[in-house]
């Protein structure tokens, strides 16, 4: 049989009949999943199943890693797509369809894993039938999509918890957690940790001594480690405990940690693996849709590889935005203060979206460590008079907080002081403004400028407090809508 040309991989078969496949990614360092990857997965997958001659295929990597998961610079241009939830969900299916008919092409497959396998990489091993990987401490294995505000969208919300139960996986998944191969080892996640010399012969050996060509999920009489479906007493006591916490945690302003747990505990519940892989694509393919996930990866992983924080720390520009920043806020709660709101309401809601501290606070320690970085008038308690304006609404005191900041921001941006992109990674990575908006400046792209400036307007009529957008930033409003490209 001729084995076609594919672009991501190479598969050749021995005289022993053990196919070897594989992956090397052209024009990358590292191998990335690719569409066309995705695809060719599904198809090498079918090569081996027609393979008379095939007993079997080991997968390898043909570079120095094994795989680092998803291309992010991909992931980021899929927002601005503006998908439908159909398209999104089509676009996400080909990755879990490639890797069920991995599994499922009735000839063993086991993986030789030379190196570290985040993500993706992990979620191809996890569709092999056996996994061996090298004795090397610096190789790293794990789920870490939850950090990126996304989750394991190639079926490893169903697979890993189905080999070592639903409260290790959880734990793994929500934790964005790296594994060493020993670890990996003793949790039950791979079979086999060797010499890296001897990586590609102990795949070879499992496949030639008739390794088993179905997953434990597959066969008959097969049950989750420890239990699933929420009318179990300890699985429905475990979900309600990891729920509170991840609310606590994430404060309803992160959707990936909700979402993961709703595809671990909600997939386990079901037979079928391929109905239990739709609810995962549902979950997956949602989030690539939402501004969070978007942030947060262009923000703190491709803007952070471009910029250190040693070098943002070091720029007088970066420590004027700051200072402005917290002013305005200050300034905002003092604000909100003298209008009757309470300072419990003022702090909580700050901490509700996602701040450290409430301005009240700030202003305190402000006052008491260092009184000369702000004016007497900035931490005085308004008289007991009648407010102004109506109190306004929880919505409306959350929105003024942020929005306070990012008005800031973008003076100093106007002044030529910072750039977009330092300006967001100063904010998350300086005084903790909420990862989840992508930065100050972020913040106000993800709503777009004349959203922004009109939410400004709608605020200031309520307020004495300076929330109003200068004449630069109308006029950008105006001309462009967007502070960053679009990368559609």
């Amino acid at each position: 049989m001729q084995a076609p040309l594919f672009q991501t991989l190479a598969y050749r078969l021995a005289d022993n009949g053990v196919a070897f496949i594989s992956i090397d990614v052209k024009d990358r360092p590292v191998n990335v999943l690719t569409p066309e990857l995705h695809r060719e997965i599904g198809a090498v997958a079918a090569l081996l199943a027609a393979h008379e001659k095939a007993r079997g295929a080991v997968i390898h990597s043909g570079k120095s890693s094994f795989m680092a998961g998803g291309d992010l610079n991909r992931i980021v241009r899929y927002y601005d797509l503006h998908r439908t939830a159909a398209e999104a969900y089509t676009q996400s299916r080909t990755f879990t369809e490639s890797l069920r008919k991995l599994e499922t092409c009735g000839k063993p497959v086991a993986v030789a894993i030379n190196g570290t396998a985040l993500g993706g990489g992990l979620e191809l091993a996890l569709a092999c039938h056996f996994r061996v990987v090298a004795d090397d401490e610096k190789i790293l294995l794990g789920l870490p999509e939850v950090s990126l505000g996304l989750l394991p969208g190639g079926g490893g919300t169903q697979r890993l918890p189905r080999l070592i139960g639903l409260k290790q996986a959880s734990a793994l998944i929500l934790g964005s957690k790296r594994l060493s191969p020993a670890e990996a080892l003793q949790m039950g996640i791979v079979h086999k940790v060797v010499a890296a010399a001897d990586l590609v012969s102990a795949a070879e050996e499992w496949v030639l001594q008739g390794g088993n060509p179905q997953q434990p999920w597959d066969r008959k009489g097969y049950q989750v480690p420890g239990g699933s479906g929420l009318n179990d007493m300890n699985i429905g006591r475990l979900f309600q405990q990891l729920t509170g916490r991840v609310s606590a945690d994430y404060r309803h302003n992160y959707p990936a940690p909700i979402a993961a747990l709703r595809c671990l505990f909600n997939g386990t519940t079901v037979l079928s693996m391929d109905e239990a892989l739709k609810i995962e694509t549902r979950e997956f393919s949602a989030l690539t849709r939402d501004p969070v996930a978007r942030n947060l990866i262009r923000t703190l992983f491709i803007n952070k590889g471009k910029t250190t924080r040693e070098q943002l720390i070091a720029e007088p520009g970066t420590q004027a935005l700051q200072q402005r920043c917290e002013h305005a806020y200050i300034q905002q709660g003092n604000a909100l203060l003298a209008e009757g709101v309470k300072p419990a309401v003022i702090d909580n809601a700050a901490f509700a979206v996602g701040l450290p501290q409430g301005p009240l606070a700030m202003a305190h320690e402000r006052s008491a460590g260092d009184a000369s970085r702000a004016t007497p008038a900035d931490f005085a308690t308004p008289a007991s008079a009648e407010p102004a304006f109506a109190e306004p609404t929880y919505v409306a005191v959350r929105q003024r907080l942020l929005c306070s900041q990012a008005l800031a921001a973008a003076g100093c941006w106007e002044e030529g002081l910072t750039d977009p992109v330092k300006a967001d990674l100063a904010s998350i990575l300086g005084w903790s403004f909420p990862s989840y908006t992508g930065g100050v400046l972020s913040y106000i792209d993800t709503m777009g400028l004349s959203a922004f400036v009109s939410l400004c307007d709608t605020l200031s009529c309520k307020t004495t407090a300076d929330l109003n957008p200068s004449n630069w930033l109308r006029t950008k409003a105006q001309n462009d809508d967007r502070i960053y490209p679009s990368t559609a």
